[in-house]
């Protein structure tokens, strides 16, 4: 009855075995949760679901304050160290009209549907400009991310999922490819009760979900993976295999250009967890806090949901933790500290390539003070997880003192550091990031180095991180903090050796 679903089965362990992993063993992967705070108030929201983030450190999501039964679409800035509002179209109310945007890609442009009383449209959001769009033929029409530019599609493709609106057959829903510079438009075979395309790589690929009937696939959910036939061109046509993690229930959700897969895992009870991996496995990430029992409204449970897989292998999502309320996160694939020394720095060993993004993470602490061992390439740049505080940081080279926001990249040779440093410091943390939950346990910094080498350095963890030295001296305000290191003008006391 199933030899179909067999065969697709087979095509998808060998459509995988060489596209993900250099070698043997999986990362370690470290979780931040992610909340909307009001760039004025400083109000938290009470819902926050994340849908991706790009190479920038952009990233955006969804929010309430009322847990869900009003909204608003949102994008973190890291040139700000904010989080704003994205404007609804002209003539949109926000409640009987409203758009969603769920897709943003590295040029920062952004895709998303809209809810109107005629039905549902997509559109394509750039420089602060709605282009609407319908598939022909269909009733409804739901856009989820849009790609980077290629030589074949210079503004990127988008890929979502269209229902016929009439909810008749076993067959209401598909997923779809769009250009929206030629308009083109294509349908990508996955027909099902329900499904929905969602993550795309640069080679074409494209993965998501289905609800099967048990007509072709045994019933229920299952993850998808389409590849093309011509090329890296989705709209050209291609195959679709399906597959589930463990035998269990899946819907998968991103995929990166080294085509590692992002999932969500149905248990037993109807949980969902985040798995990442290709054929050669899967492994489950864990996001503090996100088991628990039922909710009250008698049919929720805590757990994770996965929405994007960045190419360093940063995985965006939502989870509800065990009060049941909605968070978005962040998980890092990062190298833990392999011991300490006598004074408290943690210590690594990591393989590393030139101007390649590695993370290492520790709990969060006031600040650290970042050093090579002394065979190890020097540092070129750096960047600071989302989710620590209020994502102000402040960082420390030589006695030069940078300003500096989660997910903001600093390039240590383009601040007249031009072969790179071989220490730094990161200053004035949120101390209220200290006492978070599931933010105290993990402070993933992102790391690329100048050349090939092993990263054999330190994090130290400091007390106080204010002046150049660390004293153990009376804490002062994240706020003192900043203004004395920011406000010093010391000129770089050692040369670029």
């Amino acid at each position: 009855m199933y030899a179909a679903a067999r065969q697709q089965m087979t095509r998808l362990v060998f459509s995988l075995l060489a596209a993900v992993f250099s070698n043997s063993a999986f990362a370690d992967y470290v979780a931040n949760q992610i909340d909307y705070i009001d760039p004025t108030t400083g109000t938290v929201a009470n819902f926050t679901q994340l849908w991706g983030n790009n190479k920038h450190g952009n990233a955006l999501g969804f929010a309430s304050f009322d847990s869900g039964v009003t909204g608003f679409s949102f994008a973190y800035d890291p040139a700000t160290g904010n989080y704003l509002r994205l404007p609804q179209p002209p003539g949109f109310d926000g409640i009987t009209s409203f758009a969603q945007a769920v897709g943003i890609n590295d040029a920062g442009v952004m895709t998303g549907w809209t809810f109107e009383p005629t039905g549902v449209r997509s559109f394509t959001l750039k420089e602060g400009v709605y282009t609407f769009f319908s598939a022909p033929g269909w009733a409804d029409t739901f856009a989820r991310t849009i790609g980077n530019s290629t030589v074949a599609h210079p503004e990127g493709l988008v890929v979502g999922y269209v229902d016929d609106g009439v909810f008749e057959t076993n067959e209401i829903t598909n997923g779809f490819v769009y250009d929206p510079l030629t308009s083109a438009f294509a349908t990508i075979n996955t027909p099902s009760f329900f499904t929905i395309a969602h993550g795309q790589n640069v080679l074409g690929q494209i993965v998501g979900g289905i609800i099967s009937d048990g007509s072709s696939l045994p019933s229920g959910r299952w993850g998808f993976l389409f590849s093309p036939t011509t090329g890296a061109d989705p709209i050209l046509g291609g195959t679709v295999n399906y597959f589930r993690v463990n035998g269990i229930r899946t819907a998968a959700r991103g995929i990166n250009d080294s085509g590692l897969i992002a999932a969500a895992v149905y248990d037993a009870t109807g949980a969902t967890q985040t798995y990442v991996g290709a054929s050669s496995g899967f492994q489950q990430i864990n996001v503090p806090g996100s088991t628990g029992p039922l909710c009250p409204d008698g049919f929720t449970l805590p757990g994770t949901f996965p929405e994007h897989i960045s190419n360093a292998g940063q995985v965006g999502g939502f989870f509800m933790d065990s009060a049941c309320t909605t968070h978005g996160f962040i998980a890092s694939p990062a190298s833990l500290p392999t011991g300490t020394t006598s004074s408290g720095a943690y210590t690594f060993s990591v393989d590393v390539a030139a101007s390649a993004s590695i993370f290492i993470s520790a709990p969060t602490a006031i600040g650290y003070d970042y050093a090579l061992g002394k065979p190890d390439p020097r540092f070129a740049s750096v960047r600071l997880p989302l989710g620590i505080g209020n994502n102000k940081f402040v960082l420390v080279v030589r006695r030069k003192a940078f300003a500096v926001n989660a997910g903001q990249l600093f390039d240590f040779r383009a601040h007249g550091f031009e072969k790179g440093v071989k220490a730094f410091r990161v200053a004035c943390i949120d101390p209220a990031a200290r006492l978070h939950p599931v933010n105290s346990l993990a402070f993933p910094t992102e790391l690329t180095f100048v050349e090939a080498g092993t990263f054999t350095g330190t994090q130290q963890p400091l007390i106080t991180a204010d002046v150049d030295e660390d004293r153990n001296e009376e804490l002062i305000s994240q706020a003192e903090c900043r203004q004395r290191l920011l406000s010093r003008h010391d000129d770089d006391g050692e040369a670029d050796d």
